[in-house]
């Protein structure tokens, strides 16, 4: 089981612009409410759990952002209703609630790259022209017709079913890496080229009880992190020998002098003083 990529980064501690909805949207957005619409609404801008908080046409929004879920209307419609160099996407709400647009900057990520659906600057975004889209993975891609895949989708890309749209996603299946790289499996039938680092758990199996996962950085495409991931926490056991519990995972524990202290890829750190020294990916 691959995990999706929003939990892994818990685990961790860590839309083209201004295109009308058409045929091809298969999800209700939300409008964009009068002020004095919103006023009415007593979760407006109030922090949510879940979407039943929200009262229609909200919905509950998660920006990774600002690390916050907030009921929400729409917050532009086209992308002049955004500041300069943004443009009006389209993002999905918890438990299939109405999508809602929002303005987001216009970045450097490019078609079959990684994104972040809410970025919080222009490396985490997609190049102009491009859509942030994904249900767990999310790439830069343009949309694409499933019935004429072909003239849509450039080669290398197959047309996937990706929530707002169909899209073109990336693919590796055919073509196959270069040498030092390996066709990385993702959900939804993505593939990208990548160095792995850490034990690549899709050629070799996870001992049982642990799920593969597979990290991404957007910044750093063609690279991936995996391994199995060992859970701990109330109601899992102790980690095993080495390792110290962070966010309910185990990590290799480490000291940051030492020479070698984690594996290629990995560095010693401590991103938080109440988190513990251990080897997390070096990016």
């Amino acid at each position: 089981m691959v995990l999706p990529l929003p939990f892994v980064l818990l685990l961790w501690g860590v839309l083209r612009p201004g295109v009308p909805v058409d045929a091809s949207v298969k999800t209700h957005i939300s409008p964009m409410l009068s002020h004095e619409q919103r006023m009415r609404l007593t979760a407006y801008r109030h922090e949510c759990a879940s979407g039943a908080e929200c009262e229609p046409p909200l919905g509950c929004l998660y920006e990774s952002r600002y690390k916050q879920a907030y009921c929400t209307d729409s917050q532009c419609m086209t992308d002049e209703q955004c500041p300069e160099e943004h443009v009006c996407r389209p993002l999905a709400t918890k438990e299939h609630g109405p999508w809602v647009r929002i303005c987001i900057p216009v970045g450097v990520r490019q078609e079959g790259e990684n994104c972040e659906p809410a970025p919080k600057d222009k490396e985490y975004a997609c190049a102009a022209g491009l859509e942030c889209v994904g249900h767990d993975d999310h790439w830069c891609a343009r949309p694409c017709h499933q019935e004429d895949q072909a003239a849509t989708c450039p080669d290398g890309f197959l047309c996937a079913d990706t929530g707002l749209r169909p899209a073109c996603l990336p693919t590796c299946e055919k073509q196959g890496c270069p040498k030092g790289q390996h066709c990385v499996q993702f959900n939804e039938g993505a593939s990208v080229c990548a160095r792995a680092y850490g034990p690549n758990c899709q050629q070799s199996a996870c001992p049982e009880g642990r799920d593969c996962w597979v990290l991404t950085k957007p910044p750093h495409p063609g690279t991936v992190w995996m391994g199995c991931i060992e859970r701990c926490g109330e109601g899992f056991p102790a980690c095993s020998t080495g390792k110290v519990c962070d966010v309910w995972q185990c990590l290799p524990e480490c000291h940051p002098q030492a020479p070698g202290a984690c594996a290629e890829g990995y560095r010693c750190t401590q991103p938080e003083p109440d988190r513990p020294v251990a080897c997390r990916p070096d990016w």
